[in-house]
């Protein structure tokens, strides 16, 4: 695991070398297979290539390494068209939008074409019933939920239509988190970045908005490194009135214990700078969190503990993912204690409104 940290230091710019090279083929695969869990194989392809010119990399590691890497680029840009065509798509319609993460997360790598991007998530301003009532006309919805619907808009391409960008379990959590989503919308949905051609969000806004998604996904399913190197750049290119800004915002929405926690796992893994941190590292809950994130790696997708059986009901997948919650109990209490009443809740919210079944 330390040349799997070494590796991403080195390609963020934190490190000059490795302190040792894989001694063969077995743990060179098992450095691909890390970096992959974590979807950091294009971040970290343009290390390798210098490696492979000074050290023998196996083939087979190599060509796998750049073939993802020049996919990677590729989807980034088909990403951008994408994107900028349901920008006027949405606004043709009447409907300002702003893209969340993806596209503009990766702006802020110092080259955007290696971050590894996933589905398209679409912030698009407006009343829910609306907002569905105008993609039910154009398109295939899938699964509706609280704060965002799956919409077939692009073909081989994944996209969330979010009504809100995120939300909490506890009432009064996420009411104050609502709250101030309402209060940054118009900043977003004007942030035009004609370059791209359609909106971003702000980079004040990403420091408490990514946090929560981390936050989120620590709870749902898991969360990988990628999600973690976005937030690090975010961090880094704040200023200081930023700074104080999304500290106030995080202590407000009570996020800042959290961050605390992740700002000792970007010092651990990337190497951060002290001034860079909003909040002082707290080592106990980010040696937890760091874990965690080790052993989940992108959206939990490869976690054994996320195991199911296909065509999983909601019975079932509501045990699972409460038995998930509990292993963060005595870590993230309010959220997990309203876990269980918050699926409740949106199972007859979803009926009561005809978002149960998927398409309708």
């Amino acid at each position: 695991m330390d040349i799997f940290f070494e590796l991403i230091q080195m390609a963020i710019g934190r490190r000059e070398s490795l302190s040792r090279m894989p001694q063969d083929r077995p743990e060179w695969e098992a450095l691909y297979a890390a970096v992959a869990k974590h979807s950091l194989l294009g971040i970290t392809f343009p290390v390798i290539d210098r490696l492979h010119d000074e050290t023998e990399v196996p083939l087979g590691v190599y060509s796998r390494w750049a073939m993802i890497a020049m996919k990677i680029a590729k989807r980034n840009e088909a990403q951008i068209e994408q994107c900028r065509s349901l920008n006027e798509r949405f606004s043709a319609a009447g409907f300002r939008s702003c893209v969340l993460k993806g596209q503009s997360a990766a702006l802020r790598y110092p080259d955007p074409s290696r971050r590894h991007s996933g589905d398209i998530d679409l912030w698009v301003e407006g009343d829910r019933r609306k907002v569905v009532d105008y993609l039910r006309s154009v398109c295939k919805l899938g699964k509706i939920v609280y704060h965002h619907c799956d919409a077939e808009l692009v073909q081989n391409m994944g996209v969330e239509v979010h009504f809100m960008p995120s939300w909490m379990n506890a009432p009064l959590a996420n009411r104050r988190l609502q709250r101030w989503f309402d209060s940054e919308a118009d900043g977003q949905f004007s942030n035009f970045n004609p370059e791209l051609g359609f909106c971003v969000t702000t980079t004040p806004f990403d420091a408490v908005y990514m946090l929560i998604h981390i936050y989120r996904h620590v709870l749902e399913e898991g969360i990988g490194l990628r999600q973690l190197l976005d937030y690090y750049y975010v961090l880094k290119v704040l200023d200081d009135g930023q700074r104080e800004k999304v500290r106030a915002d995080l202590r407000k929405l009570k996020l800042d214990r959290f961050a605390a926690s992740v700002m000792y796992l970007l010092q651990q893994v990337f190497c951060m700078e002290d001034s860079f941190c909003l909040f002082p590292a707290d080592a106990r809950e980010g040696s937890f969190l760091l874990d965690e994130v080790l052993q989940s790696g992108n959206f939990g997708r490869l976690d054994p503990r996320n195991a199911h059986e296909k065509g999983e009901g909601v019975v079932a997948h509501g045990k699972r993912k409460f038995g998930r919650g509990l292993r963060y109990l005595a870590h993230y209490p309010s959220e997990v204690l309203w876990m269980a009443p918050f699926m409740v809740w949106q199972y007859f919210w979803r009926r009561r409104n005809g978002y149960l079944y998927k398409g309708r």
